[in-house]
């Protein structure tokens, strides 16, 4: 009996050592996916953007992505895919078309896009802010397509206002899809003139390159800029959260420092913060 009592003692132990020694990893939990938001930018917009995201991620611990190209194209994309957080796009004019009413829930005000005629830095064909000068043919001019972005759009609306559209458009050199290509055309030289949105004459990459002529308010008003919050959002509350960290007065601060407000601007929203309206206002 004592011999039967020793094996069967030894062999509880040896189940018990063995069952302890099983893989930790088995019983783990699985590690929490982080939070995170999706915003679609329009390029002119990125870098005040990407900076407040960065500072919006670290305060509370979540994941922004940013997918950017031309406001017309990702707006394309995001109503074939219906996923994002917010859209933000170089025009509120994207939100107003009727076509995407049902899109979105709200928007925030963050700063003003306005047109500029863009020359090689120096300006040295000694050119000035008149627009006519689009159909000059001893210029090589580079504008953007009317349906790939917004300052392809707000340019053509500008051109027509003009009753000049014809005349520009038998006389530019090529277009683009985007303000980036734009840039790409006066530092590469193809372009003597161009149209393009006036913040991006303060790209710090841009500045050695370029020089930028105000368009008259009168002729081409300036475009306000708004973050859209998509009604498919899976992180609404967080995405209205940095809705309204990007229009704070750091916000604006930040956006005013890459050209999209004048300080006049800046000192008149900084009295008047701006709300987060309906996005059927």
């Amino acid at each position: 009996m004592k011999t039967l009592f020793l094996i069967l003692t030894t062999a509880v132990l040896t189940a018990f050592l063995v069952a302890c020694q099983q893989p930790e990893s088995d019983t783990a939990p699985a590690p929490q996916k982080q939070t995170e938001l999706l915003i679609y930018s329009g390029i002119t917009m990125v870098r005040p953007l990407q900076k407040l995201a960065d500072e919006f991620s670290a305060q509370h611990g979540v994941q922004i992505k940013i997918i950017q190209g031309a406001s017309g194209f990702i707006l394309d994309t995001l109503k074939k895919q219906q996923n994002g957080d917010i859209y933000f796009p170089g025009s509120a004019n994207f939100r107003k078309k009727t076509a995407n009413k049902d899109l979105f829930v709200d928007y925030a005000f963050v700063g003003y896009n306005r047109l500029a005629l863009i020359v090689p830095k120096g300006n040295p064909k000694q050119l000035s802010a008149d627009v006519t000068q689009l159909t000059n043919p001893e210029l090589s001019v580079v504008i953007s397509s009317p349906e790939a972005s917004s300052v392809g759009r707000a340019t053509n609306e500008l051109l027509k206002k003009m009753n000049i559209e014809n005349l520009v458009f038998e006389n530019i050199t090529y277009f683009t899809t985007d303000s980036h290509l734009i840039f790409n055309a006066i530092r590469s030289g193809d372009a003597d003139l161009a149209v393009n949105w006036y913040a991006t004459s303060k790209w710090p990459e841009s500045t050695p390159f370029m020089d930028a002529l105000i368009i008259d308010e009168n002729l081409s008003p300036k475009r306000h800029l708004e973050l859209n919050r998509l009604r498919y959002s899976t992180n609404p509350e967080l995405a209205l959260e940095f809705m309204r960290y990007a229009s704070s007065a750091h916000g604006l601060q930040t956006f005013a420092d890459f050209g999209f407000l004048t300080q006049d601007e800046l000192a008149y929203f900084l009295e008047h913060p701006p709300q987060i309206l309906p996005a059927s206002k």
